[in-house]
């Protein structure tokens, strides 16, 4: 299955020796559809001893990074927290190699933070406008999509509608083809009332009745020499539907806008999606001492930005945790995990990923 994005996060339980521990050791940045958008994140640099809290330092003089990465860091004596930044020249992931200084620099420890860009699709060439056909070989009323052999329709696109001039009853292509292929839908049926003294509406085409107007209106250039009350006028230019509410010659009839029939606009051509990014974020912070490990490791996925929801999240894929570089995901599925002490032995690395 295809992964959409993913993250990691480090949960550590420091019980003895020097360790450093990095809050964030990994970040996926957004892009454009060939490079990162200029952007930054952060992280805190933690360092025990044993059970205690140490002093580090980190000498930016002395990080390693790749072009169009900065570093900057705050003023903490203890725990600095780094701001990493990339600019937007960057078009490929990279490390960053920090080297973290304890015990007044006798000791040099060296932690990897790891960054990735998330590219957007390059956005394809608009589709073309839905197109109307007309005839009497699509029939019936279900809305199960359906394959019309004889349709006469050698090309059909999803979104094109058509119109059975005997029945009036309307169709949605949703499969694209030959008529041997192509599958339609039932719609509507937009068939006139019928006229005074039991006659059948008659139904009418062209484009010179126009508008969206309710009020009556005569349209002496309409080409309907003797309409009657009910009887319905199709543009086929707009797809606009009419009903005549006053019977007469063209000076004289009157018509009322009903509704529009026209096909959706086909879809877009193939273009990439927004980009798809995920954090993870941990309910209990990510240091924890001499095996007081508990805390709920929580996987957000956003998109363009804003956060999914659970049931969008289930339209894309499904979450699936890997622990230590395992490529057999654990048995838990979901946006949260749960961690315990027996989880953890001095440090465990859990990746989650959007798979589908």
């Amino acid at each position: 299955m295809a992964i959409r994005t993913s993250d990691q996060i480090s949960i550590v339980d420091l019980t003895d020796g020097y360790s450093v521990i990095l809050t964030n050791d990994s970040y996926t940045f957004a892009g454009s559809t060939s490079a990162a958008n200029a952007g930054s994140t952060t992280t805190t640099v933690v360092a025990m001893c044993g059970a205690t809290q140490v002093a580090a330092s980190v000498d930016l003089n002395d990080v390693v990074k790749p072009t169009g990465v900065t570093v900057t860091k705050d003023t903490d004596v203890t725990q600095p927290t780094l701001t990493i930044s990339v600019a937007n020249t960057v078009t490929t992931g990279g490390v960053v190699d920090i080297p973290v200084q304890l015990d007044n620099g006798n000791i040099t420890i060296h932690k990897l933070f790891t960054f990735q860009i998330a590219f957007k699709g390059a956005t394809g060439s608009a589709g073309t406008s839905a197109q109307w056909y007309t005839g009497t070989k699509i029939t019936g009323t279900s809305t199960t999509a359906t394959i019309f052999s004889d349709s006469g329709i050698t090309a059909a696109k999803v979104g094109d509608m058509y119109l059975n001039t005997s029945t009036q009853n309307t169709y949605r292509c949703t499969v694209a083809g030959a008529a041997s292929v192509a599958k339609w839908v039932y719609v509507s049926n937009i068939k006139g009332a019928t006229g005074g003294a039991g006659s059948s509406a008659q139904w009418y085409t062209g484009t010179g009745i126009t508008g969206t107007s309710t009020t009556a209106t005569i349209f002496s250039g309409s080409g309907v020499s003797a309409a009657k009350v009910g009887d319905m006028y199709l543009n086929t230019s707009t797809q606009n539907t009419y009903r005549c509410t006053v019977a007469g010659a063209a000076d004289v009839a009157k018509w009322v806008y009903v509704s529009n029939i026209k096909g959706a606009t086909g879809g877009t051509g193939p273009a990439g999606a927004d980009a798809i990014t995920m954090s993870i974020t941990s309910s209990n912070g990510t240091i924890f001492k001499n095996t007081g490990v508990s805390t709920t490791l929580t996987a957000h996925v956003y998109r363009a930005g804003t956060e999914l929801s659970a049931s969008q999240i289930a339209e894309l894929g499904t979450i699936k945790w890997y622990k230590d570089g395992s490529t057999t995901p654990l048995s838990t599925t979901g946006a949260t995990l749960n961690i315990n002490a027996s989880d953890v032995i001095n440090k465990a690395s859990y990746i989650a990923q959007l798979e589908g």
